[in-house]
């Protein structure tokens, strides 16, 4: 039987008395590979933040490995990079890329694997930057470095929050393949995105969201809900013609 990784059961989550989230259902499984997807102000990013522990919900309860989260401790299983994570950088931190990558293996006190170091920054392009002083970086560079953090620990649970917005050089077709490929060796891996165009090879599952889940189930049941009348109006904002 394929164990859980996150049970979300009965959410809710409101902000000054507006309601973000509404009885929301969600169960990831390891092996997964979710794309969630709904409007902008839908609620994705505060999802994860209540996954995280960062919010705490009015209404729910939250699961990471069978153990609710308010008591959950080995959150080194979980790789994280946030909404815009380039813009979070003080550019007067003295830190270099390299110590900014390994900021887990400290937090954490773990023992660095440095053929995995190795390995991540050769396929992200950053072999050449350690040394750089991470404020130095374009806003590209950033992202990657900070993607490269989230897998320092060699995680069990990969959640990229719209990771590939502002990747310079570093095409998103070659970061998606490279995503598939941690995929394909076992990772679970949750990815807020608009670009779905560029994940159909690689995705098992979508969770549709706007304040309420719309839809969760396997890539090719999407497809065939997403033609259907009673779709939510609020997501055709987001292409998927591609489907």
């Amino acid at each position: 039987m394929t164990s859980s990784v996150i049970k979300v059961e009965n959410l809710s989550f409101y902000y000054k008395n507006q309601s973000i989230l509404k009885d929301i259902n969600l169960e990831v499984k390891k092996g997964d590979f979710l794309a969630l997807m709904g409007p902008n102000g839908g609620g994705k990013s505060t999802l994860i933040r209540c996954i995280l522990g960062f919010l705490k919900p009015q209404k729910g309860k939250i699961w990471l490995w069978q153990q609710k989260n308010s008591h959950f401790k080995e959150w080194f299983k979980i790789g994280y990079v946030p909404q815009r994570a380039g813009n979070l950088i003080d550019h007067l931190t003295p830190l270099s890329v390299k110590e900014f990558i390994c900021l887990p293996v400290n937090w954490y006190k773990k023992n660095i694997n440095y053929k995995n170091l190795e390995l991540l920054v050769e396929k992200f392009g950053m072999k050449n930057l350690l040394n750089k002083k991470i404020g130095e970086l374009s806003y590209g560079q950033l992202q990657r470095a900070y993607i490269i953090r989230a897998l320092i620990l060699e995680p069990e649970l990969l959640i990229l929050d719209e990771p590939s917005i502002g990747l310079d050089f570093f095409t998103q077709e070659v970061f998606y393949q490279i995503l598939g490929e941690f995929h394909q060796r076992g990772l679970t891996i949750i990815l807020i995105t608009h670009e779905t165009w560029l994940l159909t090879k690689w995705i098992n599952k979508v969770a549709c969201l706007n304040q309420k889940l719309f839809f969760h189930g396997d890539h090719e049941s999407f497809c065939i809900f997403a033609k259907k009348p009673e779709f939510f109006s609020a997501y055709h904002q987001i292409e998927h013609t591609h489907w």
